[in-house]
């Protein structure tokens, strides 16, 4: 028997949360203690599959096989792709990057900027931001999170409720040594954390336009989110050039829903 799925928002986030937040406080809780730092990153991983573990969990058991099948296809069928859609996503994110670090310049930043950026662990940084970290997220939030709330909600109302979860479930990383959110957190200025959790609100918005203008392909999904993690990653930005990014990206934000 087929049966017709009920997508059950509140639970799908509270669960996911939930589920990555355990991992990531254990987190918390060894980086006090230096004889267990080394399993830190263990932790850190086991709280990212939680989106992706959880959408597996509802897809398989929901006993509907055409959410089955849509799910398979939306993750793995290229032809849901709209080349050209998809293309302007991808051009874009290098070259706000890129118009950030050029108007950064005026306020004093290093042109050294566009050079790549010389962090020691800058390998590793590109395999889980550029790699694992698209393809749980987006086989989770895009695989079921966003058309959860867009069930219950208009697509405008469900995106900026997803940049807001989105934001949200990231909070803890704030308290784990050795992630991004925790660096920035230890800096002088303050306006750079706060810029990270405001800037998940424009990419948002950018990543459900590509979503459903592709068809709602997950594929695409994973594709634009490891360019914009390349785009922040792999040029030696300074905080001030993200913070500009952010501004440049609530434009485009903006004049997509104008549009």
């Amino acid at each position: 028997m087929d049966r017709t799925h009920q997508y059950r928002p509140v639970w799908f986030f509270l669960t996911t949360t939930i589920l990555t937040w355990i991992p990531w406080f254990i987190g918390v809780y060894l980086g006090s203690r230096s004889e267990a730092e080394d399993a830190i990153s263990l932790f850190n991983l086991l709280g990212l599959l939680a989106p992706m573990a959880v959408t597996l969990f509802v897809i398989l058991t929901s006993g509907s096989g055409s959410l089955k099948r849509d799910f398979r296809d939306r993750l793995f069928g290229v032809r849901r792709i709209r080349p050209g859609y998809l293309l302007a996503v991808i051009v874009a994110a290098p070259i706000v990057m890129a118009v950030s670090i050029g108007i950064s310049l005026w306020f004093g930043q290093s042109s050294d900027q566009f050079r790549l950026s010389g962090s020691g662990n800058l390998g590793a940084m590109i395999v889980l931001s550029m790699v694992l970290a698209p393809i749980i997220e987006e086989t989770g939030w895009r695989g079921y999170g966003v058309d959860s709330l867009r069930t219950k909600m208009g697509t405008l109302r469900a995106t900026l409720m997803f940049g807001i979860l989105w934001g949200l479930w990231h909070a803890p990383l704030v308290l784990v040594p050795g992630t991004y959110q925790r660096e920035l957190a230890t800096m002088e200025n303050p306006l750079y954390l706060v810029n990270f959790f405001v800037s998940v609100i424009p990419a948002a918005v950018v990543a459900n336009w590509s979503y459903y203008r592709n068809n709602r392909s997950i594929l695409a999904g994973v594709l634009l989110h490891s360019v914009f993690n390349a785009s922040a990653v792999l040029p030696n930005a300074g905080q001030v050039a993200k913070c500009i990014s952010t501004v440049l990206y609530m434009v485009i934000a903006v004049g997509l829903v104008v549009a």
